[in-house]
């Protein structure tokens, strides 16, 4: 049987595979998609997860498809677990938050 070689296999592969997916949401289209979705939700955290969750997916397809992540929601959470293993190196903390924070970015409560 040949191993399997991991996605991420080096720091340096995790830190590329980051700084693509950065990219990808920081494009002006992706990022006005996600804005929306923010502004649509207004606090409404499974409206939030309706609408955010496939869109950031459907937005990191190229780079999931590059290092061989399944272009799904598992797809993206395998990837930021996979970064999550390099988070000691400082650049990959970083970028992993911002990340995670696409995906799960501050829902203000609507005001009572």
């Amino acid at each position: 049987l040949a191993s399997v070689m991991p996605p991420l296999p080096t720091l340096e592969v995790a830190r590329e595979a980051a700084r693509e997916a950065r990219a990808a949401f920081e494009e002006p289209a992706n990022k006005l998609k996600m804005e929306q979705i923010q502004l649509q939700c207004q606090g409404d955290i499974s409206k939030f997860f309706q609408l955010c969750i496939p869109t950031a997916s459907e937005i990191l397809n190229g780079v999931l498809s590059k290092y061989g992540f399944q272009l799904t929601q598992n797809g993206c959470v395998d990837f930021t677990q996979e970064l999550s293993k390099f988070v000691a190196d400082p650049e990959i903390c970083e970028l992993e938050k911002e990340l995670k924070q696409r995906f799960m970015p501050t829902i203000y409560p609507n005001p009572a």
